[in-house]
């Protein structure tokens, strides 16, 4: 007998508008989430339990734009132009150029099968029990006191390496930025790995402290809180630097030596909107998929962060509480806002710059 309600007994959940709807579609095709992923979020974060076949239907409804149904031909020709002229460097290959126009235009490209085929060199298998088992974090001042001080940091968090950017001049500040980190997910890894750098005096104080009192169950001999490694071996947050520079084109010191010729108020680089760019880019491009590979690969490290379970790992966060955090952050002698440590110039820059403009 016809079943004209057209209900299959199932419980798909409740869905939103199709004006939100839409927009969920939509914000999934701009980070280039596979069909299967897609099924997962919906699931997640929408308790919508529906099937391939369903979430096609709702594709073609809503127009979501798709690589295997391209034809803007002409379009794309013109943003792929466009974003190989940014590339000063030559450095972004065509993954990237495709998850740069996908985030930033909405524009969906395929990639030419000719050219997918790459060659694969030795080197040994990572292994990760699962995200917050290891955070590296990497804090440095460019060009000394020879030029601006511009401060440049990062935490990286997950297993694909993943950055958080932010800036930092002094250990105080980098403590308080770990903080942030902290407050946002809620607790602290197992580890944290760092090249040693004198600014890093109190993270390496608090993430210890943190563990001994939530975490009593770990062993300091087995599971270190804190590593310090030299620089040379800290490669997963040594190497976003690269991926960076390679993203954005030009480094800070590129910049500097730009500006002793030309007037450039607002640059990206040293307003970090780059670095923003570079963050949402970096955790939403797929990796290449590798068949040998012990981690996860072919996907995008925040899928793997957000659905660790899906990919064979745990999520190994100490959670914390927000009052430990903030007895400890009044412990920071020297402590300033995060604003004024993130000034673009020193205070004596400041003043020359100030008696300049009253000439």
């Amino acid at each position: 007998m016809v079943n004209h309600s057209g209900k299959n007994g199932t419980n798909n959940g409740t869905f939103p508008r199709d004006h939100e709807l839409k927009k969920i579609l939509f914000e999934y095709a701009r980070r280039s989430l596979s069909l299967n992923t897609r099924l997962r979020y919906l699931e997640e974060d929408h308790q919508i339990k529906i099937g391939l076949t369903k979430l096609k239907e709702l594709n073609k409804k809503f127009s979501v734009p798709s690589a295997h149904k391209f034809t803007e031909v002409e379009e794309a020709t013109t943003v792929i132009a466009n974003i190989i002229a940014c590339d000063v460097f030559r450095g972004q290959g065509p993954g990237t150029v495709k998850i740069i126009a996908s985030l930033r235009l909405n524009l969906t490209i395929p990639r030419d099968p000719l050219t997918c085929a790459n060659l694969v060199g030795e080197r040994d298998r990572r292994n990760n029990l699962g995200i917050f088992q290891e955070i590296h974090v990497d804090g440095h001042e460019k060009l000394g006191e020879k030029a601006l001080r511009m401060g440049a940091g990062a935490i990286q968090r997950k297993p694909h390496g993943a950055a958080c950017g932010f800036a930092q001049c002094t250990k105080a500040t980098c403590g308080s930025c770990g903080f942030c980190t902290n407050s946002l997910f809620g607790g602290i890894s197992m580890q944290v790995t760092f090249d040693g750098g004198s600014e890093l005096g109190w993270l390496a104080a608090f993430q210890t402290t943190l563990r001994e009192i939530f975490a009593t169950e770990l062993s300091p001999e087995e599971w270190k809180p804190v590593v310090a490694v030299q620089s040379s071996s800290n490669i997963p947050i040594e190497s976003t630097w690269s991926y960076d520079r390679k993203f954005n084109g030009r480094s800070i010191r590129e910049v500097l030596e730009e500006g002793h010729i030309h007037l450039i108020p607002g640059d990206v680089v040293h307003t970090y909107i780059g670095l923003d760019k570079f963050v949402d880019y970096f955790n939403n491009k797929r990796t290449r998929k590798q068949q040998n590979r012990i981690l996860p690969s072919g996907v995008a490290p925040d899928v793997v962060f957000d659905m660790p379970g899906d990919y064979g790992l745990e999520n190994l966060a100490i959670p914390v509480t927000q009052e430990a955090i903030d007895e400890l952050r009044a412990l920071i002698v020297d402590y300033k806002p995060p604003l004024p440590a993130f000034q673009i110039g020193k205070a004596m820059f400041s003043e020359v710059s100030a008696r300049q403009n009253l000439l």
